[in-house]
């Protein structure tokens, strides 16, 4: 899916083929050893060798020529966890 800049997406577990590029799914959400919110995101081919990446509020990511960035990190270390993201470019 091709978004505008502006865009909101939410990830949660698991996967979200509404990134262009994509998929994007959240592997973990937890606090960090400085009470941070944080998230390990899965993604595509151009992420690897890894495959994974971990953000924190502020951060930003590129998938399939799209950047975004990480707004808020909800609910960690619950079932109900999100990452909100805005695409930037």
């Amino acid at each position: 899916m091709i978004h505008e800049v502006g865009a909101q997406e939410k990830i949660t577990y698991g996967r979200n083929d509404r990134f262009k590029g994509g998929p994007v799914g959240g592997g973990r959400f937890w606090r960090d050893d400085d009470g941070r919110p944080t998230a390990k995101i899965g993604g595509p081919e151009e992420w690897r060798p890894s495959g994974m990446l971990v953000v924190h509020v502020g951060d930003t990511f590129t998938v399939g020529g799209q950047t975004w960035k990480v707004t808020e990190i909800g609910e960690e270390e619950t079932s109900k966890a999100y990452l909100l993201c805005i695409r930037l470019s």
